[in-house]
């Protein structure tokens, strides 16, 4: 590979200091500068990306459909191109961009040393998905080791040494063919088909309208939020799909786009989302998008604020798997994080967001655990998943969705 001149280095290096202290118009100077002396494929995508932050998304589309052409495998360029065309609401096209972007990560994954360890809740919870496939009648040749005797014999050992966690999940070592299964199940992805409606049309958004229009939203709720035909598809993708691949040590696991999570009916939901709430959200758009899948027997996540304008979550177990109905949803605080903390200051739980609550006389709302509920509310607020009883089996798990959704640029 030939090595950069001196004098482009360095202007790679002004640029990216450049980007680092949010000054994306220097940048863009300088990087448009180098590739147009030719097809440098780190500056092209330095430069869709700061077109992209700068909200110039036909430039930054440009440019990030050149940094997927010059380097195709890599993840990174198409995961670029799949926010840029997200953030142009080409949901169809950042759809296959995430799935490109989910396939190049596996693909270059390097392979686990032969001995390693997990957090015991992720190997359960991967089993009982396993499980819960073959009953489903998918993808049964993928799951046939995992059956049978010794995957009952594992499960309650699993659950045992969880039951006698204080708080944070034991880990588990992983050194033979049935135990990485547990570790990295085969990838599969439900297909979906778009249905004709995806949020309930008999929900009434004029007061969520009026309270954006004059800045007065802070937490709403949204009761029936899905149509019983969409609520239906989305909880079979979180079921079959074995797309949950971040282990959390507060006993929670996560799905993200990078994983495979990204599908027909979380775009439509996010669009229809969009259009219901009209020209009072107009200046937003999505941004990024979860889901949080929980053991019963560990805490949920901590006290955090999301980086975002407004956060969406909504609630897809069945009620009947709540043995508490008067909580298992979200506590959410009437304060943000001071200016100068970062994104790891508030966004980590902890102490320090415990007591700067307490020293600033911070009052919350409960919103229990509701099927189908959403909760709209601004992101920068604390919150947290409230305590939760939940009956044990995995469909039964709290499933929690979020989408995030920040202030368009430019």
């Amino acid at each position: 590979m030939t090595s950069l001149p001196d004098s482009q280095s360095a202007e790679l290096a002004e640029a990216e200091s450049s980007m680092r202290a949010g000054s994306f118009e220097s940048a863009v100077e300088i990087l448009a500068k180098i590739v147009e002396r030719g097809e440098d494929p780190e500056a092209v995508f330095m430069l869709a990306s700061s077109y992209l932050e700068l909200g110039q998304y036909d430039d930054a589309l440009r440019h990030a459909t050149a940094a997927v052409k010059s380097e195709p495998s890599s993840a990174p360029a198409r995961d670029l191109l799949a926010k840029v065309n997200l953030a142009q609401g080409d949901y169809d096209s950042a759809l296959s961009d995430y799935e490109a972007v989910a396939a190049l990560l596996r693909e270059q994954t390097p392979a686990p040393p032969e001995q390693y360890a997990i957090p015991a809740h992720f190997a359960l919870r991967n089993i009982e998905q396993l499980d819960h496939i073959v009953s489903a009648n998918r993808d049964e040749q993928a799951s046939a080791n995992a059956a049978g005797e010794q995957l009952e014999g594992i499960r309650r050992g699993l659950a045992e040494a969880i039951d006698g966690a204080d708080g944070e999940a034991p880990w588990i070592p992983v050194n033979q063919k049935s135990t990485r299964l547990f570790a990295d199940p085969p990838f599969f992805k439900v297909p979906e088909e778009r249905l004709p409606q995806y949020l309930n049309p008999e929900v009434d958004y004029e007061p969520i309208q009026q309270a954006l229009s004059i800045g007065r939203l802070d937490s709403q709720v949204v009761d029936d939020f899905l149509t019983p035909d969409a609520l239906e598809q989305v909880r079979k993708f979180c079921l079959e799909s074995t797309v949950w691949r971040h282990p959390y040590k507060f006993g929670y696991v996560g799905a993200f786009p990078q994983d495979g999570f990204a599908s027909v009916s979380l775009f439509a939901i996010a669009e229809e989302f969009l259009d219901a709430l009209g020209d009072a959200f107009s200046e937003y758009q999505l941004a990024q998008w979860w889901a949080f899948e929980y053991d019963a027997r560990l805490p949920g996540t901590d006290i955090h604020g999301d980086d975002a304008d407004f956060s969406l979550n909504f609630w897809i177990t069945p009620d009947s798997a709540n043995l508490d109905p008067d909580s298992g949803g979200l506590v959410v605080w009437d304060k943000t994080a001071p200016s100068d903390w970062t994104f790891d200051d508030y966004n980590s739980g902890g102490e320090r967001v415990k007591q700067y609550l307490e020293d600033h006389d911070a009052e919350s709302t409960v919103i229990p655990y509701r099927e189908n509920r959403a909760v709209l509310f601004k992101g920068h607020l604390f919150h947290r998943t409230d305590d939760f009883t939940f009956a044990p089996g995995f469909t039964n798990r709290r499933r929690s969705l979020t989408f995030l959704f920040r202030r368009r640029k430019g």
